[in-house]
């Protein structure tokens, strides 16, 4: 799996070269390939080619070496927290709708720091709002793991929603789990693997960062899973049973 986390870092690497670059378009064929993927293997953009969560991940590790320590978001503010991105799509289209912002414009709000972050790599002039937000975004970074992608980013919830009907996905074998939980303070997304069978969080971004920081062997492991319907029937069957 370790080498699964080289590949995916060299992955990472290569995206952010190519926006330094300027070739931002000749990404668009692998975003359309990774979105329909998404419906089968879960989301890899967020967590394998977007430029602005790799530097916001290289900003936590080299926080971790200055400071030695991450602020860690207590579960119970996480289980709210995650839904802002959600709140923050449903706002915008519903100004949208409305005629407060143009759907079409909203690259341009300063909250899409994803968007800033490019533009700012082009040399794209950014307006003070945009950069002051940029600017938090990246300084949170260093003590927060990724904090734009956890709670601001509503571009994600594409590569996130077809999470519902993936196939293949991190599994946890309860018989030789350990219950450590350092799968869970490993997770930049803030999931609590070590709680269930199926990692089935819109949250997972597939970085397999479980997985590689598990002390147990095979404990965790991507794989095909229970799949949609087969998880329907099994609650079906659990609320027949009740």
């Amino acid at each position: 799996m370790k080498k699964i986390i080289w590949i995916r870092h060299i992955s990472q690497t290569l995206f952010l070269l190519l926006i330094i670059l300027g070739l931002r378009r000749t990404m668009h064929p692998a975003l359309v390939g990774v979105f329909f993927l998404a419906f089968i293997a879960g989301n890899f953009f967020c967590g394998w080619l977007c430029p602005f969560g790799t530097c916001q991940e290289v900003l936590g590790k080299l926080g971790f070496l200055i400071f030695r320590k991450k602020i860690e978001i207590p579960s119970s503010v996480q289980y709210y927290a995650k839904y802002s991105r959600y709140f923050l799509m449903l706002l915008i289209l519903v100004l949208g709708v409305i005629g407060v912002i143009e759907i079409r414009g909203e690259n341009s709000l300063p909250i899409n720091a994803y968007n800033s972050f490019q533009d700012t790599l082009a040399r794209t002039p950014l307006t003070v709002s945009a950069y002051i937000f940029l600017g938090l975004i990246l300084c949170l970074s260093i003590f927060i793991n990724r904090p734009f992608c956890n709670y601001f980013c509503y571009h994600g919830l594409r590569y996130a929603l077809p999470n519902f009907t993936r196939i293949f996905t991190v599994k946890r074998k309860t018989e030789t789990c350990v219950n450590c939980k350092v799968c869970d303070r490993s997770c930049p997304m803030n999931i609590q693997v070590s709680v269930v069978r199926e990692v089935r969080n819109l949250q997972c971004i597939n970085c397999f960062m479980c997985i590689s920081c598990c002390p147990i062997k095979t404990t965790l492991s991507y794989d095909r899973g229970g799949g949609l319907l087969r998880r329907l029937k099994e609650k079906l069957a659990k609320g027949e049973a009740k």
